[in-house]
């Protein structure tokens, strides 16, 4: 399932919500993973590589590591959460 169909299915989920919890959360992930995208992608704000990413781990299409690979997918899964369990202190 791509990214984007589950940010746009789920009313507590919205895409600029999730790159900023990306974005703050994006030093628990490993300092190797974070060049090697900055090495794939040096123009392109961390937050839509990950995204990005993501969605080419998806479609089999990644030059990432399986343990790259790995990172990101556990990372997404951390993300959203981060981001469901956020709202779920707002709504109370």
């Amino acid at each position: 399932m791509k990214l984007n169909n589950v940010i746009y299915n789920t009313q507590e989920i919205s895409e600029s919500k999730l790159l900023d919890i990306i974005k703050s959360n994006f030093k628990l992930t490993s300092r190797s993973l974070r060049v090697r995208l900055k090495e794939l992608y040096p123009e392109k704000d961390i937050s839509n590589i990950i995204l990005d990413e993501y969605d080419l781990i998806q479609q089999k299409k990644s030059l990432l590591t399986k343990s790259q690979r790995d990172q990101i997918l556990g990372f997404i899964g951390l993300c959203m959460i981060k981001m469901v369990k956020g709202n779920e202190k707002e709504d109370k």
